[in-house]
């Protein structure tokens, strides 16, 4: 029995050791997580705009376009509870933080990430932004969301050729959909409104208590909210269902109503985006990034001067 103990033990080591250095050498690849847990880390001070929020706010906000030092700190697929949790982390640090910028799309309030297809992503907030710390749990490992194919070929390509896996621009925008080529907006518009419908309500209420908590505290350190629902082509917009939809609008005006921190503006039909600014039916390109950008940068612009009038 010890010979068959200790015949298996010297097999499971190495193995134990190949999938251990695994994961040590997947985590030392850059990637948008550990880019922007490290730059809020190091310069949050000086920011005086933070962008959170989904893909819309992640390849549709340029902080390169704005007039006031700006960081765009959202992820895909981000739900309303890590984007708490980022600005809770940092909220310290946030000394001169006057807006926070906070898109309430189509699919926002019914969603967390957790009971999304895309779980896999609550691995990258545990792992480099240190959300939750549990050693027995598969959302702290990235052998346990990744095939061991798939990252062995990213550390290898990391080692040899210098391949990371950051996607952003150094103030955080997605650059992926400013360099792809336009995807179909029928198609897209069809199949994004699809994936978006939510058939429970289950974490609206869950998701309006946390956002009230959120303005609140921005509240507390007088910080402005600006609540915005980013552009979207009609090809979308026209397969959304009315209630779902209704939910989302009536939430953003209750809070702009409720909180004087609060601005609200809805873009979602807006005029002056027109079908070449889009990346597909529901993402912006570079091109709309910049003008949505420009537009935010406005309505900051007209609340500093309402401020002081």
């Amino acid at each position: 029995m010890r010979k068959f103990i200790l015949k298996i033990t010297l097999i499971l080591i190495p193995i134990f050791v190949f999938f251990s250095l695994l994961e040590i050498l997947t985590r030392a690849i850059p990637n948008d997580y550990s880019y922007k847990n490290e730059y809020l880390n190091n310069n949050a001070k000086d920011l005086q705009v933070l962008a959170l929020g989904s893909s819309h706010c992640f390849f549709g906000v340029n902080p390169e376009y704005f007039s006031m030092n700006s960081f765009n700190a959202s992820h895909i697929s981000q739900s309303i509870d890590f984007d708490y949790f980022i600005f809770n982390k940092y909220k310290d640090k946030l000394t001169n933080l006057k807006y926070v910028l906070l898109p309430i799309s189509y699919f926002t309030m019914p969603s967390r990430l957790e009971d999304g297809i895309e779980h896999w992503r609550v691995k990258n907030y545990n792992i480099y932004y240190g959300a939750r710390c549990d050693f027995l749990s598969k959302d702290n490992y990235e052998i346990f969301n990744n095939e061991y194919e798939k990252l062995i070929f990213m550390t290898l390509e990391y080692i040899f050729a210098g391949k990371d896996n950051k996607t952003c621009s150094k103030l955080g925008f997605g650059l992926d959909y400013s360099q792809g080529q336009q995807q179909d907006l029928d198609k897209s518009g069809k199949g994004a409104a699809k994936r978006h419908a939510k058939t429970s309500d289950n974490n609206v209420a869950h998701n309006h208590d946390l956002l009230k908590k959120f303005i609140t505290l921005c509240r507390d350190k007088n910080i402005k909210v600006i609540l915005f629902t980013p552009p979207a082509w009609h090809t979308y917009r026209c397969e959304l269902d009315s209630r779902q939809l209704d939910i989302m609008k009536k939430t953003c005006v209750s809070l702009s109503n409720e909180f004087s921190n609060v601005l609200y503006h809805d873009y979602m039909e807006d005029s002056r985006f027109s079908a070449d600014d889009f990346y597909d039916a529901d993402h912006l390109n570079g091109k709309g990034a910049k003008k949505l950008t420009s537009i935010l940068d406005d309505a900051i612009k007209a609340s500093e001067t309402t401020v002081r009038q």
